[in-house]
């Protein structure tokens, strides 16, 4: 249970380091709730998870049965560390540089969403993680070495990763949702630094522990 406890929490805070940087989702949902409203925020969502459902699907149905080779399994673990190092350090970089500042007091109107705004704005979630090249990368490396660890839980572990890496996508985008509906201005520069910087930290550690793994092995 702790080795599952383990695998939703990491896999939570690593997705938050991903989410929490200004990109192209953050861009969406803030942009579309301020035109039509706080839900839009929770169908980006959707339509990205459902995307991400289908690369869990594809990776432990397809691909995963061609990883079983130990070589490429380190690889993928040394290469995923070392990206994890990377993404902390220009985390950590932007944030001291001052290059990650997001406005969150768009203006917002007050308009109802049917049925077919909803399937267009869910459309759309699917639509920003397939234009966004960071997306790709963060599958073949993060993405899969965590499936690699997860997989030898079977389907709890799998579960485990699937669920702390959506919940994080939600409680973000959902809270981002929140304040822009709302115009909360509690939610300052320096809270969301702080946010970043410890989700960097994170990535270090991680990323550090994925390298000496698959070291240890070679």
């Amino acid at each position: 249970m702790s080795e599952l406890y383990q695998i939703f929490i990491g896999s939570m805070i690593v997705a938050f380091s991903g989410a929490t940087a200004p990109g192209p989702m953050l861009t969406l949902v803030v942009a579309s709730v301020a035109e039509k409203g706080f839900w839009t925020s929770f169908f980006i969502v959707l339509g990205h998870c459902i995307l991400e459902l289908a690369v869990v699907i594809s990776f432990v149905f397809g691909i995963l049965k061609y990883l079983e080779n130990p070589i490429l399994l380190k690889a993928i673990g040394l290469f995923g560390g070392i990206f994890l190092l990377y993404l902390g350090s220009n985390i950590l970089y932007s944030v001291f540089k001052k290059k990650m500042r997001v406005d969150f007091k768009s203006a917002v109107k007050k308009n109802s969403m049917n049925r077919k705004s909803t399937f267009v704005v869910t459309l759309k979630g699917i639509t920003i993680s397939l234009t966004n090249p960071y997306w790709y990368i963060w599958w073949i490396s993060i993405g899969a070495a965590f499936l690699i660890k997860s997989v030898q839980f079977n389907a709890a572990g799998i579960t485990s990763f699937f669920i702390g890496h959506i919940s994080a996508d939600f409680i973000w985008y959902l809270f981002i949702g929140f304040l822009v509906s709302t115009s909360r201005k509690f939610f300052n520069q320096k809270i969301y630094n702080g946010i970043l910087i410890f989700c960097s930290l994170f990535l270090f550690y991680l990323g550090i522990k994925f390298i000496i793994d698959a070291a240890a092995g070679m």
